[in-house]
């Protein structure tokens, strides 16, 4: 087999993938000595079987080039993807040469100018969403106004009819074995990730044992919570069928898969909803009372989901464990979701419901002068969020306590704990954390507001903290350093770290002693806070308390 074989796409759908991961390309046109060149974003079009068929594109009307292809529409388009410089520092064997790693294609084309205001609009619109598409605070041409149209008026599109077309994935194909797995490892450790993945896509897996010896090791889940995931991600992948779905119909699954798992666990004297007034609007609250008419402490809890998902039905059975176990009302917050609304919504929700608990819980049956908030993921982070706020205007005395599972502090991860628990084959995958925080917060700046992003945040003269953290989570991480932030900050915590636990664990209370033992843990918490009978007994709440459960 000549090299130049060794280096061809597999199949039509590895150009078109490459066109779609790296849309700037040059337009070239001209004879030789009479070259012009642009580049230019493209979108490709493909038929049924996923052959490229042509691409669309638009030239600013200024740009002399487009009038050539009223008389000669021939073009090459030239387009490279992924590459880099392959050091043989990476070697065991030195003695080999360093080379360059890349993927390319080259089209040749016809050129059909499309200068009518229709197809303006089709092609921009049509570019502008794809490049848009999952990002935080996504644009949309709507938002310029009326420049859009005068924009519209200064670009002429085309499609580009592809008549021929040449593409290189040079990959590491030719390279002996133990050095396609060097190379592989040097990219990873370089964190040429994008470069990586298209040489494991080309490697007909002899990649696998190279990346097998750099990847960090899973510790094994939980047997009891292993079956809880491995059913509601089944029944989740069953249900979508491989649909591309709206988040309302993500929703809708999300009930459904989840609607077995929280049946059963006690029932408390009273479950009411009731609604209270925020500056976002009415925001419906379901009480959980074990002990109505009788003096209590109030827990405000919020339910995880990326800001995007679940309700008070998926989290009921862990609200009516926490009102059980810890003897408190426990108050679920149904606050707005995304990408519906945005950041700060959802967080001024939940400040304005602890004010509003404050001053009318009492006609419900509430005391709020006693009042905890907690929540897990995302509600774990509305938590933290709210107590900054509440700190920073002055009301820091309204939260006693935080109650916090596995929460959401900050926006990254490291690549250590994407790899090793952000796979595919978790509960929560670090493709899934991007896209939550990216339909939350309503710009990329966002991502360092100390209110969304805790981690960044001063945390001096915060409550104490309860931090539950699974040991199989993507999220474990940035639970960890936010303990010991609290604990740098002057502010009382306990930590525990739940061995074989994963991100959502607290779920599957209905099997899992480690889930049963995590919200009998925080709800010991919580009554020592509030000094309720059967406090372990002891100095009241120490500064910090580091745990492990087994």
């Amino acid at each position: 087999m000549s090299p130049s074989s060794l280096f061809q796409p597999r199949s039509a759908r590895d150009v078109a993938d490459l066109v779609a991961e790296q849309p700037l390309a040059w337009i070239v046109s001209g004879s030789a000595g009479a070259l012009a060149a642009t580049p230019l974003p493209v979108q490709v079009e493909c038929d049924t079987d996923g052959q490229p068929l042509r691409l669309l594109g638009h030239f600013a009307r200024s740009n002399r080039q487009w009038r050539v292809f009223a008389g000669d529409p021939r073009a090459t388009v030239l387009l490279i993807g992924p590459h880099g410089y392959v050091s043989p520092s990476w070697f065991a064997d030195r003695t080999r040469a360093p080379t360059w790693n890349y993927t390319s294609v080259v089209f040749e084309v016809d050129i059909e100018l499309r200068d009518t205001p229709e197809d303006a609009e089709r092609l921009l619109r049509g570019l502008t969403g794809d490049l848009e598409r999952e990002r935080a605070g996504a644009w949309r041409v709507e938002e310029m106004g009326e420049r859009y149209l005068g924009l519209r008026e200064y670009v002429v599109g085309f499609h580009a009819h592809i008549r021929a077309s040449r593409a290189t994935f040079k990959l590491g194909q030719d390279e002996r074995d133990d050095v396609f797995d060097d190379i592989l490892r040097g990219l990873w450790d370089t964190r040429q990730h994008a470069l990586a993945a298209w040489m494991r896509r080309f490697d007909g897996g002899r990649g696998a044992g190279a990346v097998a010896s750099i990847e960090p090791q899973a510790s094994p889940i939980d047997p009891e919570i292993a079956g809880f995931i491995d059913n509601v991600i089944a029944e989740g992948r069953r249900l979508t069928a491989g649909r591309v779905l709206d988040w309302p119909a993500r929703r809708a699954i999300a009930e459904q898969v989840r609607r077995p798992w929280r049946e059963g666990g006690p029932i408390p004297a009273r479950i009411e909803d009731i609604l209270a007034d925020t500056c976002h609007g009415p925001v419906r609250l379901r009480i959980h009372d074990p002990a109505p008419g009788t003096a209590k402490p109030t827990l405000a809890y919020l339910h995880g989901g990326g800001w995007a998902m679940f309700s008070l039905d998926t989290h009921d059975r862990v609200m009516r464990e926490l009102a059980a176990r810890s003897g408190m009302a426990v108050v679920g917050i149904d606050y707005a979701l995304s990408p519906e609304v945005h950041y700060p919504v959802a967080l001024e929700q939940v400040v304005d419901v602890v004010r509003w608990l404050q001053a009318h819980g009492a006609r419900h049956g509430l005391d709020a002068s006693r009042l905890a908030l907690g929540g897990d993921s995302a509600g774990g982070n509305l938590s933290t969020a709210a107590v900054l706020m509440l700190r920073d205007s002055g009301e820091g005395d309204r939260v006693a306590a935080v109650l916090s599972y596995y929460a959401g502090f900050a926006s990254d991860y490291s690549p250590h704990s994407c790899r090793r628990y952000g796979t595919d084959t978790d509960m929560l995958t670090a493709p899934e954390v991007d896209t939550f925080w990216n339909h939350y917060i309503s710009r990329l700046s966002d991502r360092n507001a100390p209110y969304a992003n805790c981690l960044l945040a001063e945390l001096e003269g915060l409550p104490p903290f309860f931090i539950g953290v699974g040991e199989c989570d993507v999220l474990a991480e940035q639970n960890l350093t936010m303990a010991g932030k609290l604990l740098a900050s002057g502010v009382g915590v306990e930590v525990k770290l739940y061995r074989g636990a994963p991100h959502s664990f607290i779920e599957a209370v209905s099997v899992s002693s480690i889930a049963r033992q995590a919200l009998e843990d925080s709800a010991v918490f919580l009554r020592r806070i509030f000094g309720l009978e059967g406090t372990v007994p002891g100095s009241p709440h120490p500064p910090v308390s580091v745990g492990s459960s087994a």
